[in-house]
């Protein structure tokens, strides 16, 4: 099966899995879309080192940035997005160099969310930004949050966990 092909399948998974409503899923999808085109069009900004998120219109700014001064930059490209209610950052300086694998981290940290029947992984999102992990979507219980964060905290090469998860109301 094509990469693009699971990727399909994930997505469709998730959305059949996500308790916000396909309206809210599609508003904050807009958002979310909205912004990473701002991103992508501004000079000084690496579209591959930021992520967004959006959950019930609030938007989660994660990863590196090259100085201080894209920092308000790029909370500013958010603040002048329609539907955006607040926005949340996680932003660290760039370095050269980081002693760990991003990639590794993720993936180890995925497999043991998605292999744990107590937490609905498919709610939270994992960002690794130069060792940190950082989690942001929706848990049903603060339980979920407890583990996710113990799970990080086991992971090789983790520096520090932060967490933006939201209980879902």
């Amino acid at each position: 099966m094509p990469a693009s092909n699971v990727a399909t399948v994930y997505d469709a998974y998730s959305i059949s899995k996500d308790q916000r409503g396909i309206y809210s899923i599609a508003k904050d999808k807009l958002i979310q879309t909205k912004i990473q085109a701002k991103i992508f069009a501004t000079k000084g900004l690496n579209s591959l080192d930021l992520e967004v998120e959006s959950f019930y219109s609030n938007v989660y700014l994660i990863g590196l940035i090259e100085s201080e001064k894209y920092r308000n930059t790029l909370i500013n490209l958010a603040k002048n997005t329609s539907g955006v209610e607040k926005i949340y950052t996680y932003l660290r300086l760039k370095q050269k160099n980081y002693h760990c694998n991003n990639l590794a981290i993720l993936t180890n940290l995925k497999k043991e969310l998605f292999t744990d029947k107590k937490i609905n992984a498919t709610q939270i999102r994992v960002s690794v930004v130069g060792c940190d992990v950082v989690f942001s979507g929706i848990i049903e219980s603060k339980k979920q949050e407890e583990y996710a964060i113990w799970y990080a905290k086991h992971i090789q090469s983790v520096k520090n966990v932060y967490s933006f998860l939201r209980l879902l109301n």
